[in-house]
């Protein structure tokens, strides 16, 4: 099977997507299948409204990423130029008016003219599966219709954020699959009119997060684990929805009680605020750093108000590490369903009561860990979901061919 992966952004950038993106494909090519990414941008600039439309992203040659070839899709000049009529959700409000109505209608527009350059990308593609939303997605769900083709598509919706604006949802309604990765964010594609016979509830490929270490250095890490000063990762990128001032007013209520622990922020953004030895601003790491991270973290915590899943909880439980997420719907379902961490409300006395009782109880801490390790195990590791993939992509395939 030739499969097309579609997204806005892929490695070098870091982010939840890009690493389901790369996840994906090595399980696919794993698997014998050919595998093509086509991304519009490989740098960490966030995109802003007018970024997909008037301002292009910087230019990239093709090149291959663990054995999967990369190109850009990057409309010319003169596409652009044509879009700028699009330019009006900068006005006052208009951004407001286009995400609740007239995106549905514009992105068909924005589809029509970037179309020439979306085709030759996919023209040898048997399936199309685009992660992400917005009007790429709608652009080349529509693109690989015109082919012939079936196309999937991995909203990763964050309500408030991106993927809930009406181009967002012409695109659901007119995939042959839209793959949610929980009951909770299925809700959302009910909600805009998307099928539930074309609506799959799939989780997401996490690998093994110590797979880029020997042997002799995961030893080498674990050695330095779970001692007496004990350990509060926080993984990811440092964004508004993550909600880094929860652990921020957390952290010196915990030291009440425990106060050798130490908390570590690791992952790209702005530095953190808090002066003390025993908060760690790590930054941007490599996958071995933040394996190395993840192995000696005692807990780690996910304070977000938005999430579509929540990648680094499953990270965090194939090191079978416990975790404290906010009571959002999606991590709420994800963390009961496993019995691997404590859902919180997402304010500093709650989060801190939370970590505080899986410090005061390392063996209850060590069987919500192994509770999550387990789960991980039998549904979220790449082979699993690739599997659950292959068998949608199989099915579409046959359907659109019929």
């Amino acid at each position: 099977m030739n499969i097309t992966l579609v997204t806005r952004q892929y490695w070098p950038s870091v982010g939840g997507v890009e690493r389901v993106t790369t996840n994906l494909s090595r399980a696919f090519m794993d698997r014998g299948h050919q595998v093509t990414i086509v991304a519009q941008s490989v740098d960490e600039t966030r995109f802003g409204r007018m970024t997909h439309i008037i301002r292009e992203r910087q230019r990239f040659a093709p090149f291959v990423h663990d054995g999967a070839p990369v190109v850009q899709f990057r409309p010319s000049r003169r596409r652009r130029a044509l879009l700028l009529p699009l330019g009006a959700e900068l006005i006052p409000l208009g951004g407001r008016v286009s995400r609740l109505w007239l995106r549905a209608h514009t992105s068909g527009y924005y589809a029509a003219i970037v179309r020439g350059t979306l085709e030759p990308l996919l023209a040898d593609a048997d399936v199309v599966h685009v992660l992400g939303a917005e009007v790429l997605a709608v652009a080349a769900v529509e693109t690989a219709h015109r082919l012939g083709k079936p196309a999937a598509i991995s909203p990763f919706a964050h309500p408030g954020e991106w993927g809930h604006d009406s181009g967002s949802a012409r695109a659901y309604r007119r995939a042959d699959a839209v793959l949610a990765t929980t009951r909770a964010d299925a809700v959302l594609y009910r909600a805009v009119g998307v099928d539930v016979q074309r609506l799959e509830i799939i989780g997401l490929p996490v690998p093994d997060a110590a797979a880029p270490l020997t042997p002799a250095e995961r030893e080498e890490a674990s050695a330095g684990a779970h001692g007496d000063s004990p350990l509060i990762v926080f993984l990811g990128q440092r964004r508004p929805n993550k909600r880094l001032e929860v652990l921020f007013d957390a952290i010196p209520r915990v030291w009440e009680r425990h106060p050798s622990a130490r908390f570590a922020f690791v992952g790209p953004g702005a530095e953190i605020p808090l002066r003390d030895s025993r908060v760690l601003d790590i930054g941007r790491v490599s996958d071995a750093d933040r394996a190395r991270w993840l192995i000696r973290a005692d807990v780690l915590c996910l304070p977000s108000i938005s999430e579509s899943f929540g990648l680094v909880v499953g990270e965090a439980w194939s090191q079978a590490v416990p975790v404290v997420v906010a009571d959002i719907p999606v991590l709420s379902e994800l963390v009961t369903a496993a019995g691997g961490g404590l859902v919180s409300a997402p304010d500093g006395a709650a989060f801190a009561a939370a970590v505080g009782s899986l410090l005061d109880e390392p063996q209850r801490a060590r069987s919500l860990g192994q509770a999550g390790h387990e789960y991980w195990r039998q549904n979220l590791t790449p082979a699993a979901v690739a599997e659950r993939h292959l068998q949608i992509y199989a099915r579409i395939i046959d359907e659109r061919g019929a």
